[in-house]
């Protein structure tokens, strides 16, 4: 069987993603505590470190060798929406703890690596941020020459998910296992999106605490620009004013969906103004909500973080399938 490892696991979303395709999860490392609550309830059958990848130890930990590696490493430092810190930035330097851990890895490195963070980390310093992971990458033996080895993906071209979020993926191949850089990524087909009703719940009232007082401040806003737009659309409250999603398509979401009210997607439905429930994107992250749980004592604002730090877990299934097919067909094993 093909074996992965995640790093900044989250709530799981690239391990559920390898799953899918038919690989088996080894071990996982996630700091937050409350992800790791998440991560636990959903993969009860995964070794999970509960701690920040500086205190990971290939040694001390037993971390066993896997095929395939992945890191959602932080996005902030990077992010055109953050403080642009990069590596001056210590969730910047995480990066370069990656890298310590395949060198001490040594022979047994992962035969794939494969890595996600924001568009914006391609540009961050004139584009010497990146050049400085190209390089660190190469040196720690593998083949990764942009613009071959990474790939910003849209979920809603990719897989048809109303959902508009790019999200840059990276790959890296062991050169002692392939003899050069073939991951080939997602063909943007641009296909069009699936009806964004089919990722509501429209059948039934959702629950009290989601739905906006008409008479309040909030309510009233949200629904002179219901009024003004069109009420088949999803709405987005950001700090003072009212955003529209006029494609039939829903925000990204964003790690801050759900901080004091801010950045939760807002449907008008049979009953009222509301914003869309946790379930509802969850679908739009790609994950099903019959087969994912969140525990009983993390709160609905975790929950939409969550969520929102996740990737989406189809998009990132044609990544595994590649990984997989590669390693089958193509790898010196």
């Amino acid at each position: 069987m093909i074996t992965v490892a995640s790093l900044f696991a989250g709530i799981g979303g690239f391990c559920r993603a390898f799953e899918m395709s038919g690989a088996g999860v080894l071990w996982a490392n996630e700091k937050d505590p409350f992800a790791v609550k998440t991560y636990k309830k959903n993969n009860s059958d995964v070794r999970l470190y509960a701690k920040g990848i500086e205190e990971l130890s290939v040694r001390h930990d037993g971390l066993e060798p896997v095929d395939v590696l992945t890191a959602g490493f932080p996005c902030q430092p990077f992010s055109v929406a953050g403080n642009k810190g990069g590596f001056n930035d210590p969730r910047g330097l995480v990066f370069f703890e990656i890298m310590r851990l395949l060198k001490e890895f040594g022979v047994d490195r992962p035969k794939i690596l494969l890595f996600e963070n924001v568009p914006g980390l391609l540009n961050h310093e004139r584009g010497a941020t990146y050049a400085k992971m190209v390089n660190a990458i190469q040196v720690a033996g593998y083949w990764f020459m942009p613009p071959k080895a990474h790939s910003v993906l849209n979920t809603r071209k990719i897989t048809g998910i109303p959902q508009n979020r790019d999200r840059l993926y990276m790959v890296a191949l062991s050169r002692d296992c392939f003899d050069s850089q073939c991951f080939q990524f997602p063909t943007d087909l641009d296909i069009p999106a699936k009806p964004l009703k089919e990722f509501l719940d429209l059948d039934e009232r959702a629950p009290d605490d989601h739905y906006f007082d008409p008479g309040g401040r909030w309510g009233k806003l949200f629904a002179e620009s219901i009024e003004s737009g069109d009420p088949e659309n999803l709405f987005l409250l950001r700090r003072y004013y009212v955003r529209e999603s006029k494609n039939g398509t829903a925000f990204t979401r964003t790690a801050n969906m759900g901080s004091g009210g801010h950045n939760v997607p807002v449907y008008k439905d049979p009953w009222g103004i509301r914003r869309l429930t946790t379930t509802e994107c969850l679908r739009l992250q790609g994950f099903d909500p019959t087969s994912f749980v969140f525990p009983a004592d993390v709160s609905k604002s975790q929950r939409y973080k969550q969520i929102g730090n996740a990737v989406t877990v189809r998009l990132v299934e044609q990544l595994a399938n590649e990984c997989i097919r590669l390693l089958r067909t193509g790898a010196r094993i």
